[in-house]
């Protein structure tokens, strides 16, 4: 408690500790304390200091005094000021001493037998046309301190008598009184002629009228009785001669109780609580506001009075507590300072019940800062129903999910969230909801789709390079970028420069995916430097640059290289396709002529592609007869170069040929034949023989095969008339048959037969002989089919044939008429 009162206020309770630091004291005020200790049964006896205690800081030497100033130098005297040092050391400035150094001199006199009270010193004893120098050192109860500054060197002569003022001492750091106490402002005043005095209170005339007979004016001072809260302000007195004028000020604080605090409002009202706000008062009473206290009453019943909610507030804000719902209150809070508690200041009724509902949904949130694994989600504040918002919940949902999943586990009490854990390449929406007391409210309309990808930057430089030039025309090949910037490269442009001019002109009409471009429209000998820049998503990247090349036609030889693949020859089966491709190149374009060695290509069935320096032969469908050896040959200015690589066509056989029948017996048969004229490129590895029924025209029912140029035919059927062909097979299959064979009778050999027995003549008449003989002993492997009997007259040499035309005797015995 302060000295001057007699009630304690705790500053402690509940601790269980044997010191505590006491804050928040009025400086130089005088306390008294004390302490009891509490057990669970109860509080003991108080132990309280028998003495005061002050309230004020350790003691130290102070700080120099500063702006020590010269005013006045007279032939004999000067008079100084100063104002007291920055900090006293936590003691009071008992006085100063002041020190003079005359020029030439090495010791500083002191000028004071005892220490001055006041922040002015005349200075005596000067002599008349030397100069010095000044300075003070303060002195408290802990000690003197360190000089001031030095003052310039002042020279003892009479002044001009230009008017001066300044206040006494206890006026230089202001004047504080209380309500009601004597105001009294003394001033020092110098000057001739003597200068007239006006004293002013906030740059306005003071007038006695003005303040009701409580000033009384004096030359050299102002006294104002019955002080109140207005007279404070900034005092001024002015003095004013022919020779000039010259003022002086002093701060004048009046204390009083402070005025009511202002703008007393409520928030967050609830059933049961409610924030009471209100604005510190207009007037402070001069001094600072210690603490607040607050108080509520029941505004239903009158004959209840006021009952403190808190006495102690240092702050403008309070939550009160347990009020009963439904029930009206008033409150009123009173400033208090450490002259005492000022007028209150009354809210208007409030009746404890719940303003608010659930916040509204907040706008469709932005998505932004996309990563591959996050997105940073923004919203806008909603309406909050009467209740302010304490957070937000944040849900997610794949695109292709029906599924809204949680993102915060708690409160987000912000307006935006970064949003981890993403799977990259999933597109993702957000939607948000608020919450207050009332709880959560309706969620947000969803986000727009965003894909969990890095961000694209525009890609990094290609490398260019010039691959071919002509007369007319710069052929430019790069690289990619080595970096594509986060995306996909969609496309190039090209650019030239001609050398000697400033300006780039872009080739390209729309970008380019490919990574070659035919640069057109430049002068034969000109020197141009080229640029390639790559595009992304983001934009188009920076350029990456050649040197400078000169448009003209290079003078190349010609050079022919055949593919690998067929360097070595090409064998393949008719019917299958002939490609020679081939690489030429040269400058100027070589002319390119294809040729076979053994003949003439086929132009009807040769198909040659060139294309930049590629050149192919190819032929569908090959024949046998396309085989050979294929040279190219490329031509220029310069010279001509051929490259060749042979070809085999490999078909089936062609016929064998003149296939004749021998031996011919019942049971088997000799065949013979040449080989055919083409044996499609490889051996003959055999031949396959086919026969059949001459009579019926059956199929032909193959037989073993051979491989020489002649068979034994065996196992025919006797009597049969067989027909014969031959095919002949290689590595291609087999080719197409021979001319078929003459028709071949499978039979024994047939011979004349022998002579049949000297016929006997078994009768005979006057014209007729009957004759028989005997049949021949060998029938020449046929049947006897019959018999020729011829007669020879007598004394002739010709014989006649007895049978009628081509008539045969088939038996053994005839009868040869007309004799």
């Amino acid at each position: 408690r302060e000295a001057g009162r007699r009630t304690y206020i705790p500053v402690m309770s509940g601790e269980n500790k044997l010191s505590w630091q006491v804050k928040d004291l009025i400086p130089n005020c005088e306390y008294y304390f004390r302490v009891k200790a509490v057990n669970k049964i109860g509080g003991g006896e108080y132990l309280e200091l028998r003495n005061p205690i002050i309230a004020e800081d350790p003691k130290q030497p102070p700080d120099p005094p500063v702006d020590l100033e010269v005013h006045n130098p007279t032939s004999k005297s000067v008079t100084l000021t100063w104002k007291p040092p920055l900090f006293d050391g936590g003691s009071k400035i008992m006085g100063y001493i002041i020190e003079k150094l005359a020029k030439g001199k090495e010791r500083w006199e002191r000028c004071n037998d005892y220490l001055v009270p006041l922040l002015t010193y005349p200075v005596k004893g000067l002599e008349e046309g030397k100069e010095y120098q000044f300075r003070v050192r303060a002195e408290n109860a802990a000690g003197i301190s360190e000089p001031s500054r030095i003052t310039p060197f002042v020279k003892a002569v009479d002044p001009i008598d230009a008017p001066k003022v300044f206040l006494a001492a206890n006026l230089q750091s202001g004047l504080e009184v209380k309500r009601g106490d004597e105001i009294i402002l003394e001033a020092h005043i110098s000057g001739s002629p003597y200068p007239s005095i006006t004293w002013l209170r906030n740059d306005e005339v003071v007038r006695p009228e003005e303040i009701k007979k409580r000033v009384t004016t004096y030359t050299r001072k102002k006294k104002v009785r019955d002080s109140i809260r207005a007279d404070h302000g900034t005092f001024t007195i002015k003095v004013e001669n022919d020779h000039g004028v010259a003022k002086a000020s002093c701060e004048v604080n009046v204390l009083d109780t402070p005025g009511p605090p202002v703008n007393f409002v409520f928030e967050d009202v609830r059933k049961n609580s409610v924030i009471c706000k209100w604005e510190p008062p207009l007037d402070d009473g001069g001094s600072e506001i210690l603490n607040y206290v607050l108080e509520k009453k029941d505004n239903t019943k009158a004959e209840m009075g006021w009952v403190t909610v808190s006495s102690t507030l240092r702050h403008c804000k309070f939550h009160v507590t347990k009020l009963i719902e439904g029930k009206e209150y008033l409150f009123r809070v009173l400033a208090e300072n450490r002259v005492g508690a000022g007028p209150p200041c009354v809210s208007k009724p409030l009746t404890a019940k719940d303003p608010f509902s659930p916040p509204d949904p907040p706008n469709k949130p932005e998505v932004e800062d996309v990563t591959s694994n996050s997105m940073l989600v923004k919203w806008n504040e909603p309406k909050d129903n009467g209740s302010p918002i304490i957070g937000y919940w944040i849900e997610k949902r794949e695109i292709n999910s029906t599924h809204w999943a949680r993102v915060n586990r708690n409160l987000v009490n912000a307006l935006e969230m970064k949003v981890e854990g993403l799977l990259e390449g999933l597109t993702y929406i957000f939607r948000v909801c608020a919450e207050n007391a009332a709880g959560p409210g309706k969620f947000s309309p969803p986000s727009d789709p965003k894909t969990a990808q890095d961000p694209i930057m525009p890609p990094g430089p290609p490398i260019p390079r010039v691959a071919d030039t002509s007369s007319v025309s710069i052929e430019l090949e790069w690289e990619p970028p080595m970096y594509n910037g986060g995306g996909d490269i969609t496309g190039y442009h090209v650019y030239k420069q001609l050398m000697g001019t400033k300006e780039w002109s872009r080739c390209t009409e729309k970008p380019i995916k490919v990574r070659q471009y035919t640069v057109k429209e430049v002068r034969e000998g000109a020197d141009y430097k080229l640029r390639v820049t790559a595009l992304n998503a983001a934009g188009e990247g920076p350029p990456g640059e050649t040197e400078p090349v000169t448009v003209a036609e290079p003078q190349e030889p010609p050079t022919v290289e055949l593919d690998v693949s067929v360097k070595a020859g090409i064998q393949i089966m008719a019917g299958q396709t002939i490609k020679i491709p081939a690489t030429v190149t040269g400058r100027p374009t070589p002319t390119i002529a294809w040729t076979v060695e053994e003949g003439e290509l086929d132009k009807d069935r040769v198909v040659i592609e060139n294309v930049g320096t590629k050149s192919e032969l190819t032929i569908k469908n090959a024949l046998r007869k396309d085989h050979g050896r294929y040279v190219i040959t490329a031509t220029n200015s310069s010279g001509s170069k051929s490259a060749g690589t042979r070809v085999e066509v490999f078909d089936r056989p062609s016929p064998p040929r003149n296939l004749a029948v021998s031996d011919i017996k019942a049971e088997s048969c000799y065949l013979t034949w040449d080989a055919p004229l083409d044996n499609g490129g490889s051996e003959i590895t055999h031949y396959i023989i086919e026969k059949r029924d001459a009579s019926r025209k059956k199929a032909p029912v193959t037989k073993p095969s051979v491989k020489g140029l002649e068979y034994n035919v065996l196992r025919l059927a006797e009597g049969v008339e067989y027909q014969f062909r031959v095919m002949a097979e290689n590595l291609a299959g087999i080719g197409p048959p021979s001319e078929p064979s003459d028709p071949a009778l499978a039979a024994d050999p047939i011979f004349v037969p022998g002579p049949p027995s000297c016929p006997e003549v078994k009768d005979k008449t006057k014209s007729s002989v009957s004759l028989a003989w005997k049949p021949p002993q060998k029938d020449g492997g046929s049947p006897i089919k019959g018999y020729i009997v011829e007669m020879q007259d007598e004394g002739s040499t010709d014989w006649k044939k007895v049978n009628e035309g081509d008539k045969l005797f088939p038996t053994c015995e005839c009868v040869v008429p007309n004799l």
